[in-house]
């Protein structure tokens, strides 16, 4: 019963329900007019129906000249000619990737600000010497090109394979800032997890340290009151909660932040797949055995994580010169004596949604195909397009042992169907595919022959690949890197294969259900 009222008086209700009333009245007033019409003014129902079909006509016509990729603007093409009304609607809710002039304006002059220095010859000759070092090297470069990030040596690795794991260390760190802490996340929640976060954050704001907290709207919408950021103010923490989502039918929607990110005095970086909630770190259990990972950054590349914050926190608070001041968030805070070794490269970088340039797809799409060897996915969510799954399939077929590890037992039943209607291709091509058995798999993570690496926040569906703000470490030669694939063949010895007999049996009675949601993926 707690739950219950907690859900009916809970702002995701009430907002959910007023955004449904929204839309119902677009519907309504349509049918209404087109009820109210008689024998003799027939001619308003013609009208009416050429006006939504020119409407629906235009959007296809600006659907096909968007830059979208072509499997994404095929689904919603199908989509909005079989429902003109909603599914026009639903597009400019959730489907259009161009977000507001005011989301551009505030976005593009803080990375046009971003000055990227052009790798030295010595330090490009250093990367390409190792093995797969010159494919590193560009995968290296489209990052720096794209998403404005540098690769660095002098950089430790820490690799957690689980969010309990992570947990302690993230407290211990964030014990020893003297300067900042910087937080940014999709969802945060109160319990074991947060709660022991906001008692070190609160301490530390008492002592002067900058501590700032930034999170999605929509993904802490059910777990955080509306003025929860007021509440932090009082304790002398700044927080800012990303695109406030309001119960108006608007595009402002769909663009969502889903990173991870913590970054203490600029030395010490966190991201990986977690959230700060309680099933992240196993505390409380909702889908089985929660799987999920987090990288400990020290050294140098923690910097690129500062600067994906500051981009973000800045976007909003336009304080520019925050973004391109190096200086101040990274020499003047070494501490005495310190020096980090270099632990392979690592290069942090981001995904956003207002260019047009889905960094993390070509980030994963470049992995997949310079994988010799082996390649080792891990994913919450299999829903892509036509080029990813092409891409996959050819791994295979050229006799790259590709393994996919998702879970069994899922967070979002809809969702799960659609993963489970990308096996058949997959599995025909040599992909072989596994389902965790002992609960939800949420981390996300690309190993490629043993040298190359990404771990974040990307998931393979469309939403994270196209429409979010994101971010990754991309990783070359790291010790951690053994740890990851360690990591992943521990897990796929406790999941099920899916063999194709296997899959006959999933799929019985369910096809045509299957290939009737693989019509709105992307809302997924």
């Amino acid at each position: 019963m707690k739950k219950f009222f907690r859900l009916i008086f809970g702002r995701l209700f009430w907002t959910g329900l007023l955004l449904l009333a929204e839309l119902a009245l677009i519907v309504f007033i349509v049918f209404f007019l087109v009820g109210m019409i008689d024998d003799e003014h027939v001619w308003v129902f013609y009208i009416i129906f050429g006006i939504i079909w020119t409407f629906t006509f235009i959007l296809m016509i600006y659907i096909i000249n968007s830059e979208a990729n072509t499997s994404y603007k095929s689904l919603w093409l199908v989509t909005v000619g079989i429902f003109p009304l909603i599914g026009a609607t639903f597009y400019l809710l959730f489907g259009n990737k161009n977000a507001t002039k005011r989301m551009k304006r505030k976005v593009a002059p803080i990375k046009r600000a971003i000055k990227m220095i052009e790798p030295s010859e010595a330090y490009k000759e250093q990367i390409i010497s190792h093995e797969d070092g010159n494919t590193a090297f560009n995968i290296s470069n489209y990052i720096r090109q794209e998403a404005r990030t540098n690769i660095y040596d002098e950089t430790e690795t820490t690799y957690f394979k689980l969010g309990d794991e992570a947990f302690p260390v993230m407290i211990e760190e964030l014990k020893k800032a003297k300067h900042y802490i910087f937080l940014e996340y999709f969802i945060i929640q109160k319990g074991k997890f947060w709660d022991a976060i906001l008692d070190v954050l609160a301490k530390k704001a008492k002592e002067g340290v900058d501590v700032r907290v930034m999170y999605d709207d929509m993904g802490s919408i059910a777990t955080l009151p509306m003025r929860y950021p007021k509440k932090l103010a009082k304790l002398g923490i700044k927080c800012y909660a990303f695109n406030r989502f309001k119960p108006l039918l608007n595009v402002k929607l769909n663009n969502r932040d889903h990173r991870k990110i913590l970054v203490i005095d600029g030395h010490v970086g966190f991201t990986g797949g977690i959230n700060l909630a309680d099933e992240y770190i196993n505390h409380i259990e909702r889908f089985g055995h929660w799987l999920d990972n987090a990288i400990m950054l020290k050294g140098r590349g923690v910097y690129a994580l500062t600067q994906l914050f500051l981009t973000t926190w800045c976007s909003h608070f336009g304080t520019l010169p925050e973004v391109t001041n190096r200086k101040y968030y990274w020499d003047n805070f070494l501490p005495e004596g310190t020096k980090y070794k270099t632990d392979g490269y690592v290069q942090p970088y981001g995904d956003i949604p207002f260019d047009n340039i889905a960094v993390g797809e070509r980030v994963y799409i470049s992995l997949i195909y310079a994988a010799q060897k082996t390649l080792y996915i891990t994913t919450p969510y299999l829903i892509i397009d036509d080029e990813l799954e092409q891409a996959l399939c050819t791994a295979a077929t050229r006799g790259v042992d590709v393994k996919l590890l998702v879970p069994h037992i899922p967070d979002k039943k809809i969702v799960f169907g659609v993963t489970r209607s990308y096996y058949k291709k997959l599995i025909r091509a040599g992909v072989k595919v596994y389902e965790y058995t002992p609960g939800f798999v949420h981390e996300k993570i690309f190993i490629c022959d043993d040298h190359l690496a990404t771990v974040g926040t990307i998931n393979l569906d469309y939403r994270s690949l196209l429409l979010h703000m994101e971010n990754g470490v991309f990783l070359f030669g790291a010790s951690c890197i053994n740890d990851m694939k360690k990591d992943f063949l521990d897990n796929i010895a406790k999941s099920e294969l899916i063999t194709p007999e296997r899959y006959k049996r999933i799929k019985k009675g369910k096809r045509f259900l299957w290939s009737l949601l693989r019509l709105f993926a992307p809302l997924m």
